[in-house]
């Protein structure tokens, strides 16, 4: 049900946007995302419905606010009949702070090669967030440029079908799931 992974971002102080796509049959799933303050998940914060519909390709995305600054929370949605993996993710402090950590990343060209560099920076414990500088996704059919992965579809995307595919593709990336499952993300647009 959740191939595509799970995703906050753009942190501020009292609220997160929380995303993900659902993979299950009909027009209209609910969907429900559970906000806790422990990984074991048995302090709960504030629990969310939403519908993942045909019209949006089947993603959610809420913004959820009421939410305390500088907090670490851990996320799960439900579809289904099924669970998500369990994400974290942290708000923003308030105030004066001694230092904040960003992973930066930038020009993700599947094409060019695996991102085992998302994996490990998935696997730090002093960052706070996430900055990508864009190019989140490019446009070329495969063997265009680069020539590592075939992409999917594998024609320049132009449509908006085209690009949620392309989008699609990317998050099935098992390095990337983990990355977005970790740390809220701060993403600028490049022109991909």
């Amino acid at each position: 049900v959740f191939q595509h992974g799970i995703a906050t971002g753009d942190p501020l102080s009292d609220r997160i946007i929380f995303w993900t796509r659902v993979t299950a049959e009909g027009t209209q799933i609910p969907v429900s995302l559970d906000i806790y303050l422990d990984p074991e998940l048995s302090q709960p914060v504030n629990t969310v419905g939403a519908v993942a519909s045909a019209t949006r390709d089947f993603t959610v995305k809420l913004d959820v606010a009421g939410l305390q600054p500088g907090t670490t929370y851990y996320y799960q949605f439900s579809a289904a009949g099924e669970k998500s993996a369990i994400g974290r993710t942290r708000t923003t402090p308030v105030g004066a702070v001694e230092q904040v950590r960003f992973g930066v990343v930038s020009c993700a060209s599947a094409a060019h090669g695996y991102f085992n560099a998302y994996r490990m920076l998935a696997k730090r414990a002093d960052v706070d967030v996430i900055l990508h500088l864009g190019d989140y996704i490019y446009e070329y059919g495969s063997g265009e440029y680069g020539d590592v992965r075939n992409y999917e579809p594998e024609h320049e995307i132009t449509t908006l079908s085209d690009y949620r595919t392309r989008h699609a593709f990317y998050k099935k990336d098992a390095d990337l799931m983990e990355l977005h499952r970790h740390f809220p993300f701060i993403t600028t647009w490049d022109d991909h």
